[in-house]
């Protein structure tokens, strides 16, 4: 299946009209009737619009139609994971930078004294 065809799919799976997808992603009807006739390919920013407008949609299938239309609880359970560890490396770095620049201080101080 074309990707064309899975944005018609996901249309179809996601809201009532094109017009409701329209105002959803930011994509005009224009460009969806087009790609549904595939008059035109699927743009990245398109690509991108969708994803970002169904953060539960499945970026594999829709750009190379592997898995499934939408993300598990497996995957969104991964996302929350790494997420944690982000920030749990984030509050590591901003420790360990202002202990750094305590040290830095303490040592400008030594040197002046």
């Amino acid at each position: 299946m074309s990707i064309n065809k899975r944005v018609v799919e996901l249309i179809d799976k996601t809201t009532d009209s094109k017009s409701g997808f329209s105002k959803t992603t930011g994509i005009s009807n224009v460009i969806l009737s087009h790609i549904s006739s595939g008059r035109n390919k699927v743009s990245l920013t398109a690509v991108e619009q969708i994803l970002l407008a169904y953060p539960n949609v499945n970026a594999e299938w829709l750009i190379l139609g592997k898995g499934a239309a939408f993300k598990t609880g497996l995957e969104k359970f991964k996302e929350l994971e790494l997420l944690k560890i982000i920030e749990e490396m984030n509050r590591d770095f901003t420790d360990s930078k202002k202990s750094f620049e305590r040290n830095i201080e303490i040592l400008k101080s030594t040197i002046v004294e």
